[in-house]
């Protein structure tokens, strides 16, 4: 019974604490689903399917842990479980496991066990077999706490893997005397040399002629930087569901109404009705309540905690006074002071107000209904999307999983259409959106592709003409000299000092590593030929060169560099993993 007493009371702390972070095994756990239904695959990695139900509960998980808005879960969830799924695929591929050392070694580390009287032997010390009894003992007991312990159990082993795996890199990386003996010197080599810049500008453009031709060769040899992401196009016709005027002018004369009070005469009662109205009545809070969208709230506020423009005008009223109707925001206001004190040095004014949103009128909405309705026939009849009173806009989505239409809430659906395999060109479409409607038609579906000249002519002239300068100079100056192109130009001849190879940066030419390189390589007293930078054309002359005196303890300098590679190559290695992988992505057609 005793047992039993200790299991019971230490179930919920064994699946509270042992879990070592129960999120993370929802994350490797859940990635990966069973029970695949057809049609709910939401993705595929390396040939390993991820079904829709199993990856939704992990975007459920997301929400509930960091609070991101359903868009932003999905993206994170993908993210975090894609990195996973790639990491235990290689674990996998290599044949890693633990065995009971590993997972003794993970647990001896956790303090919420380690601490525990129940788990420790004489001498106080954590004790692995008194907690795998305890865990026997568990499995007869509380089946269900055993079971919980075993999901867990898992997700302490994939952490053991990851370890192991991490460790295998980590002892794969060292840096030898050598290497690090030529990182010091990268590092403490100076030398100093006198410059000459000619900036790109300081040619006119007008001196050369960058044809057609040559832009469509630079794209295609560097057509890994040109190549255009696949894209689907629309036009659309936004129609918002919004207060007319005549809606603003009902909401208003409506709010005077129960400022000023109404007699009528009562058809039913044959009598005539006196409504009191906001600037009379007795029982403030009960008439906000009644008529207002906002409950009424007994709270002081100072001058600037009052509506910008209505400001001075609000803390000037007199207590009964009322002022209103007025716009703030989406809603008309009227309001009437009540009262008015000092309070903590601040003088401060309590005010009801009542609070009647803009909203369109059923006649309105219907109206704006009729409207997206007729476009869309419309544009169904001629595929062609016109309107009289309504801009055609056009949206070019370069990602599946844009969230909206920019300027436009609630319209991811329009991307979402956009993007499934049955949507073609010109296809239309009516999308009823929170705040309006949106009419759309696909105007093109767009593969991978070099862009057209046209498009890029500017650009890629602009890298051209730097090596056509860069000719140029070399064909008219056979024999440069620092003072002949500095007095040709109209620039300075710069010293830069204390140059060392692993910073990039030329004081006063910005970021030059190739002409740093080339002052190295640069014996004292010799001058350069013409070189190509980043930001123009340059010429060096050697001045002097500082060779660091060799040191004792390269071996501390390769343990730092050994240190820094791992923690570089831990950070890159699921990301490499990432960009070998084979991946389906298909979250677009269920988000």
């Amino acid at each position: 019974m005793a047992i039993l007493g200790q299991i019971r009371k230490r179930s919920f702390f064994l699946i509270v604490v042992i879990g070592m972070a129960l999120f993370a095994f929802v994350i490797s756990g859940v990635f990966v689903g069973s029970g695949m239904t057809q049609g709910q695959k939401v993705g595929e990695i390396n040939g390993e399917e991820i079904d829709y139900e199993s990856f939704n509960l992990m975007v459920q998980q997301v929400q509930d842990a960091y609070g991101l808005d359903y868009s932003s879960a999905v993206d994170y969830a993908w993210e975090i479980g894609l990195q996973d799924m790639v990491l235990v695929q290689e674990l996998e591929k290599l044949g890693i496991n633990v065995g009971k050392e590993q997972l003794e070694q993970i647990l001896s580390a956790q303090p919420e066990l380690v601490s525990d009287p129940s788990f420790q032997n004489e001498l106080g010390i954590f004790d692995f077999r008194k907690f795998t009894k305890f865990i026997s003992d568990l499995k007869q007991m509380n089946p269900a706490a055993y079971n919980s312990w075993k999901m867990q159990e898992q997700d302490i082993i994939s952490i053991a893997k990851k370890n192991i795996f991490f460790n295998l890199i980590s002892s794969s990386v060292t840096y030898t005397d050598i290497e690090s003996d030529l990182e010091y010197h990268l590092e403490n080599d100076k030398v100093t040399i006198d410059y000459v810049k000619v900036s790109f500008e300081d040619i006119p453009d007008s001196l050369f002629n960058i044809s057609n031709s040559q832009v469509s060769n630079y794209i295609r040899k560097n057509k890994d930087n040109f190549m255009m992401d696949p894209s689907r196009v629309i036009d659309y016709v936004y129609v918002p569901d919004i207060a007319s005027n005549l809606d603003e002018n009902n909401i208003r004369t409506n709010l005077e109404v129960i400022r000023d009070g109404i007699i009528q005469y009562n058809d039913v009662t044959k009598l005539v009705d006196s409504i009191e109205g906001f600037k009379n009545v007795k029982d403030i809070p009960e008439f906000v309540d009644t008529y207002s969208e906002i409950p009424y709230e007994e709270t002081y506020m100072s001058r600037d905690q009052l509506p910008g423009q209505f400001a001075d005008i609000l803390y000037g009223l007199g207590k009964g006074q009322t002022f209103g109707p007025y716009k703030d925001g989406s809603y008309y206001v009227l309001s009437r002071m009540v009262d008015k004190k000092r309070e903590e040095g601040i003088n401060k004014v309590l005010l009801a107000s009542i609070y009647q949103q803009i909203v369109p009128s059923n006649e309105t909405s219907n109206q704006n209904y009729r409207t997206a309705s007729q476009i869309e026939f419309d544009a169904k009849n001629n595929l062609i999307l016109d309107s009289n009173t309504l801009n055609v806009l056009n949206y070019e989505s370069l990602d599946p999983f844009d969230s909206e239409i920019p300027g436009i809430p609630d319209s991811r659906s329009v991307i979402k259409w956009l993007y499934e395999k049955s949507t073609n060109v010109e296809d239309v479409k009516r999308f009823n959106l929170t705040q309006g409607y949106i009419v759309a038609i696909v105007k093109s579906i767009n593969k991978e592709k070099l862009p057209e000249v046209v498009d890029v002519y500017d650009d890629v002239k602009s890298k051209i003409i730097k090596t056509v300068k860069f000719d140029y100079l070399n064909k008219n100056y056979k024999n440069p000299s620092l003072e002949l192109l500095a007095e040709n130009f109209n620039v300075d001849v710069q010293r830069a000092t204390a140059i060392t190879q692993n910073d990039p940066v030329l004081v006063g030419a910005g970021a030059e590593p190739y002409i740093i390189g080339a002052a190295f390589a640069l014996d004292p007293g010799k001058v350069s030929s013409l070189l190509l930078g980043n930001n123009g054309i340059y010429i060096i002359e050697s001045i002097s060169r500082e060779v660091a005196e060799d040191l004792s303890f390269n071996s501390a300098i390769s343990s730092a560099m050994t240190d820094r590679e791992i923690e570089r190559i831990s950070s890159i290695i699921v990301e490499v993993l990432k960009s070998n992988a084979e991946i389906i992505d298909n979250r677009s057609l269920y988000y």
